[in-house]
């Protein structure tokens, strides 16, 4: 099984460098402008949402994973997460999260959308179109996000085969599973804010006020 690193400005997966910072706020579909600051971490600010439906059937589960003990620490997850991370399905206190990691209480779960279907839902929508020309070449779609379930929610959530996304008024989206071995009451995930602990972004190549290809943007130290 594939372990996750945590840092405290990035977690690291499969070779991959996830952006921590914002974390919070980023959500499937979130997009807005790269925040490159000389003091502090790079990070996504979000302006808004691609719109729910044009993510529906598109976006992948994967997971549960965990995290890898001998190269995280708890200082770091503590830096990465800020003050509070919102975990699904756990009741414990904020300083109980890193320990119930480390024991296999809590798992990670990654949600995605792969790179050609989230250009192409980008595509569908010319008002999200229209906001990303304003930030140019600093323009960027989360298309993957980390979230913190507790195990038998992770397992449940995951095992589902059929997927089905929604947003409420407000943007909130909620991601519901059937199918596979998923259980009632561990078969639903709403990303409210404050539940993201980690996301990928993608950068985009513009043609005649299209996105005519896209490429992943890892974080870095630049």
């Amino acid at each position: 099984m594939s372990l996750v690193v945590i840092k405290d400005n990035h977690i690291k997966f499969m070779g991959t460098n996830y952006f921590v910072a914002n974390a919070q706020k980023v959500t499937i579909g979130a997009y807005g402008e790269k925040a490159t600051p000389i003091f502090g971490q790079n990070k996504l600010e979000v302006a808004a949402h691609v719109p729910a439906p044009k993510l529906d059937g598109k976006v992948k589960i994967a997971g549960p994973f965990d995290i890898d003990v001998t190269r995280s620490s708890k200082s770091d997850f503590t830096t990465a997460v800020g003050a509070s991370i919102k975990v699904v399905g756990f009741n414990g206190s904020q300083n109980e999260v890193y320990e119930e990691l480390t024991r296999k209480r809590l798992k990670l779960v990654q949600l995605f959308v792969d790179e050609i279907p989230m250009m192409n839902a980008v595509n569908a929508s010319p008002k999200v179109l229209a906001n990303l020309d304003r930030f140019g070449k600093d323009a960027r779609v989360a298309h993957e996000l980390f979230v913190v379930m507790e195990a038998s929610f992770a397992t449940s959530f995951t095992s589902g085969t059929k997927r089905e996304i929604t947003a409420d008024a407000a943007g909130i989206v909620t991601v519901a599973v059937s199918g596979g071995k998923t259980v009632k009451g561990k078969d639903r995930l709403t990303l409210y804010p404050g539940m993201g602990l980690a996301y990928l972004l993608l950068k985009l190549d513009w043609k005649q006020g299209k996105i005519k290809d896209v490429d992943v943007d890892e974080w870095s130290l630049n």
